[in-house]
């Protein structure tokens, strides 16, 4: 089976089409726009483990990502008071409903307090 010049030509535009996509600005990830000192801090501070559940990046078979207290889709901001540790399962499950929304849905899975969670998550570590 032989490829036309055509469908390379379409094959590499695709490639470069995705390669400028992902490099618009804003568009690295979370942790690069931090950098390894905040990151480093905020991992520090919960742990190296999920807030929610308290998985590792070693039981859960995943990296842990950075979840926002209040969801960027409602306001909240890339800071350290608003970022915690969540395994990818909490993560995912939340998506952008707030603390208190994920308390109550949560319930009869995990047992945490919000408010518990938005004090620990104000105290950074200098």
């Amino acid at each position: 089976m032989t490829t036309t010049t055509t469908e390379k030509n379409a094959r590499y535009t695709t490639q470069i089409g995705r390669a400028a996509h992902s490099a618009r600005p804003g568009r690295e990830s979370l942790r690069k726009r931090l950098g390894k000192l905040v990151v480093a801090v905020i991992e520090a501070r919960d742990g190296n483990a999920c807030v929610y559940c308290g998985a590792t990046a070693e039981s859960s078979g995943t990296h842990l990502h950075l979840d926002h207290l209040s969801p960027k889709s409602k306001g909240g901001l890339d800071t350290v008071t608003n970022l915690v540790l969540a395994c990818r399962s909490c993560n995912c499950r939340r998506q952008d409903k707030s603390l208190l929304e994920w308390e109550r849905v949560s319930k009869p899975l995990l047992s945490f307090s919000a408010r518990k969670i938005r004090n620990h998550a104000k105290r950074v570590s200098a």
